[in-house]
């Protein structure tokens, strides 16, 4: 099992993130390829591609997998119609093609929300399932050209539809295909208090591919540092176990980016070890 963190949380250190994060104790990254405003959407295919090559070898250099990417995502949601759904379109077409320039092989996805968020028990929750269903199908066809696998996240909006880990599960089992997984967010899954993130954990199984590690409270989405919320740790380690999971285990959270250098860099490190409890 690889302890991952997003690399981004590693900026402050430059050209020496890489070295940096296998320093304090992790093995992969998430990278982060959310906000279609900069790169990797931005610039020309040559330019971007010099980039994504060199970020590859750096992390090579020190023996740090790339293990997951983050696809576009916009708040609020901008999925109600054809055309932005074909933008969007165009965006993950960039993003799983930097995704192989990097050497990734899994790329995370939230579902598409063409009625908003709160769309749960109404008319409308069928039309969000068929449009992810066409619109997945789609984005399959393009990362199954790269050797990718999709994997589609649980949300914490409560009056979604398509949000809990369960509804995700439903949905890789209509989609059928094995570039269909799922990344599992521990800290989305506490948005829903009646949920156990480790039983979520056993019951979803083999299907997870990927995780978002962070911390909450009920009803919030905070993306708290591991035990400064509700989770149970131990029990998620001991599901993690029992389902014999050996991919990456990615934090989705870091220290507050205005802490010193120093303070900041403590945390790090507290960090890599929370991750290395959690898993041993």
């Amino acid at each position: 099992m690889m302890l991952g963190i997003n690399v981004g949380s590693y900026s402050r250190w430059g050209e020496k993130r890489y070295e940096k994060i296998k320093e304090h104790g992790f093995s992969c990254v998430d990278f982060n390829m959310m906000g279609t405003d900069n790169f990797p959407y931005c610039d020309s295919l040559a330019e971007t591609e010099k980039k994504l090559t060199a970020e590859k070898e750096l992390a090579a250099t020190e023996g740090i997998e790339i293990y997951q990417v983050h696809g576009p995502w916009h708040w609020p949601p901008n999925d109600s119609t054809t055309e932005l759904r074909n933008q969007k379109f165009e965006h993950i077409k960039r993003s799983l093609w930097a995704t192989s320039v990097l050497g990734c092989k899994n790329w995370v996805l939230h579902p598409i929300m063409p009625c908003g968020i709160s769309e749960r028990g109404t008319e409308e929750a069928k039309i969000t399932l068929d449009v992810n269903l066409e619109f997945m199908r789609r984005v399959v066809d393009v990362a199954k050209g790269y050797g990718i696998t999709v994997c589609f996240e649980n949300m914490p909006m409560r009056d979604l539809s398509i949000a809990t880990p369960y509804e995700i599960l439903d949905f890789v089992r209509l989609m059928n295909d094995d570039n269909f997984k799922i990344c599992l967010d521990t800290g989305h899954v506490v948005t829903f208090p009646e949920l156990s993130v480790g039983q979520c954990v056993r019951d979803l199984g083999n299907e997870i591919r990927a995780f978002h590690i962070h911390d909450s409270f009920p009803d919030r989405d905070l993306h708290l540092l591991p035990y400064f919320g509700t989770i149970d740790w131990e029990d998620f380690s001991k599901a993690l176990k029992e389902i014999n999971f050996n991919g990456g285990i990615c934090l989705e959270t870091a220290p507050p980016y205005k802490l010193p250098n120093d303070i900041y860099e403590e945390l790090c490190i507290s960090l890599g070890k929370i991750m290395k409890k959690i898993t041993e």
